[in-house]
């Protein structure tokens, strides 16, 4: 018992070096290191080399190149590279049982097509890249996903708020190809009104609503997000320690935006464009050249940038895409390469200057 209150008081000293002076610090001015795909294994060696024998029939997104990636459990994210930014991508299962079988595994030998876990016979949203094709994932389902974070948030009460970037896929590689379809792969199942009611019960089943900053908590007693951040800006930093933020990303985020600007008490944030009533977060995958304009959204927004796709720069060891991130002062930095890939390169992100403690920057 002494210890844990050791620990505890050990905690406030610590937060409270660090956040004293940051009463003027906001939300949108620090700069967190986040992972793409955050929930994503190496593909199997033979999966790849046989993708690369179709490599045309899979269009360029599905190349088996721009799938050769992978990352360390979310826990270790947190707790060894300071990534306070999360990406998962899920898909609607509602039956159940959609996502249980890898259908390209039935043509390479001495692979398993069937996953024998409980999970994928349940309904729920599952975590995975591509359905039958990219397909390795250190989480089964979103809940998984999450109780990973909230084991990790939980531990570390007091750290700097967390952003999971929620990309609901409405769409597969059978959807695209007749081919795929008639060897068995399955279409995705489109997002509607009831998929994202049950996606916002399956986070507040595990994040308690207290824990969550959401539209509405952002929203105030303004008339609209935007009103807010116009005339009062984000809240300070101090005030968001240990919450968590989600944001969603989809083919069909239209339906959850409208129930936002109807006010409903909703729990993610959606992308959405500059001008726009309830615009928090702003993507812009690629800086190159318009650096300019994301530094002055970044001004009264928090945009999303990437300082690598596809794993072209850790194969040409190429920094540019990273300096002009940095340069756009762009608040969430999204990379596959917080830890280097030797296989092609030293090609590592990071942000210099912060630490374990302060794992973020202040924008310039």
């Amino acid at each position: 018992m002494k210890t844990k209150l050791f620990y505890l008081i050990i905690l406030l000293l610590s937060a409270h070096l660090i956040y004293s002076q940051s009463d003027e610090v906001r939300l949108n001015d620090i700069r967190i290191l986040a992972s793409h795909n955050s929930y994503k294994k190496l593909p199997n060696k033979r999966v790849l080399r046989f993708l690369s024998c179709f490599k045309k029939r899979l269009g360029q997104e599905n190349d088996p190149i721009q799938l050769d990636y992978g990352h360390v459990s979310i826990e270790e994210q947190l707790e060894k590279y300071n990534i306070r930014g999360f990406e998962l991508d899920i898909y609607y299962d509602p039956k159940g049982k959609l996502y249980r079988k890898r259908k390209i595994n039935r043509f390479i030998v001495g692979q398993k097509t069937l996953i024998k876990n409980k999970a994928m016979n349940q309904p729920g949203f599952k975590v995975l890249h591509i359905p039958d094709i990219d397909f390795e994932t250190n989480y089964l389902t979103f809940v998984e996903a999450l109780n990973a974070i909230n084991y990790w948030s939980e531990k570390n009460p007091l750290h700097s708020p967390i952003f999971i970037n929620v990309e609901a896929k409405g769409s597969s590689a059978a959807d695209e190809s007749s081919f795929l379809r008639f060897i068995g792969f399955k279409r995705a199942i489109k997002f509607d009104s009831l998929a994202y009611l049950q996606l916002d019960a399956e986070i507040k089943s595990i994040f308690p609503v207290e824990r969550i900053i959401t539209p509405k908590i952002l929203r105030s007693d303004f008339t609209s997000i935007g009103e807010r951040l116009t005339e009062k800006g984000w809240p300070a930093l101090n005030e968001c320690l240990g919450k968590i933020i989600f944001i969603l990303q989809g083919n069909h985020d239209e339906i959850y935006k409208q129930s936002i600007d109807r006010n409903d008490d909703r729990v993610m944030f959606v992308y959405a464009e500059p001008g726009e009533k309830n615009t928090a977060f702003i993507i812009r995958n690629s800086s190159k050249g318009i650096e300019k304009e994301i530094y002055e959204l970044s001004k009264k927004y928090i945009v999303r940038s990437r300082t690598d796709a596809g794993t072209h720069q850790s194969r040409n060891n190429d920094y540019s895409d990273y300096q002009s991130v940095l340069k756009s002062n762009a608040q969430i930095i999204s990379t596959d390469y917080y830890k280097a890939d030797l296989r092609w390169s030293s090609f590592e992100i990071k942000l210099d200057g912060t630490t374990k403690t302060k794992p973020f920057l202040i924008r310039n």
